[in-house]
């Protein structure tokens, strides 16, 4: 996949997407892509390693990745 300065990386488990999501918030993307990757509302957010809100908005060449939190395998109801 070829990247650019401007796109953002997506990661959750082993899928990794390039997008232009600079400007749009953690919370906006998860919404955006929660069916495409399944990520539930419980994972947390890293951008660029560092823990980070719904609120933080993406700039160019950010890494979003959103995690479960440890030892969590599926969601009991």
């Amino acid at each position: 996949m070829q990247t650019t300065d401007t796109a953002t990386r997506v990661i959750y488990g082993v899928n990794e997407l390039d997008l232009d999501l600079a400007g749009k918030t953690v919370r906006g993307i998860w919404r955006a892509l929660e069916q495409v990757l399944n990520i539930p509302r419980e994972a947390r957010a890293t951008v660029n390693g560092a823990a980070a809100d719904d609120e933080y908005v993406v700039r160019p060449g950010d890494e979003i990745e959103f995690q479960k939190a440890a030892g969590v395998k599926g969601h009991a109801r």
